[in-house]
């Protein structure tokens, strides 16, 4: 009985070594990713009062929130298609929704223990909405890190931080530009990724 017991304990650990073993594999795979998390923007500045000179227009700390896709290129590239949304106050603007559409690649380490590294870089169009005034679309750039635990081959848990660095956009008011918006950030999420295949 003890011997068919070892023998059965050694087949189901061979057995969960060997679906871990091929979780790390990339290549073709397509993945759709949610995430929420909290962003820390950049300040803006204001010419609202010419007599004084320009202000800085401090913002707080905001939530963010969306998702996007994860293709796998070869076993440690992939490439991203990501759309997140975040809400935050500003001092003088008022309430700023940002909507960041970015597209980059990440080099994905490999798989130690279900965690998998990863770093990331690319493209960004922030698309500024303020409440009062107009804000120009602007272009940026961002690096990111973070790492992702599978809990299966198909389910991986993801923890990610992303700066975001952006041309700051003019905010205008019945035409006439009254400061300038930054929408350059830095962003703490933690979210799921569900691979297709």
């Amino acid at each position: 009985m003890r011997k068919f017991l070892l023998i059965t304990a050694c087949a189901l650990l061979t057995a969960f070594l060997a679906g871990n073993a091929s979780a790390d594999a990339l290549r073709g795979r397509l993945a759709v990713t949610g995430r929420l998390g909290v962003t820390n923007p950049a300040n803006g500045e204001s010419d609202l009062r010419p007599d004084v000179g320009t202000l800085v227009v401090s913002t707080d700390a905001g939530f963010i929130g969306g998702g996007g896709f994860l293709f796998g290129v070869d076993d440690n590239i992939a490439v991203e298609l990501d759309v997140t949304q975040s809400s935050y106050h500003t001092s003088v603007f008022g309430r700023a929704d940002v909507t960041n559409l970015s597209i980059g690649a990440q080099f994905r380490f490999p798989e130690r223990q279900r965690i998998i590294p990863y770093i990331g870089a690319g493209m960004n169009v922030l698309i500024n909405d303020l409440p009062r005034d107009a804000a120009d679309t602007v272009l940026g750039m961002h690096l990111a890190a973070g790492l992702d635990y599978m809990l299966t081959r198909q389910v991986a848990l993801n923890a990610e931080v992303k700066g975001v660095e952006a041309f700051s956009a003019d905010v205008k008011f019945n035409g006439s530009k009254i400061g300038e918006f930054d929408p350059s950030n830095v962003a703490c999420t933690v979210g799921a990724r569900f691979f297709f295949n």
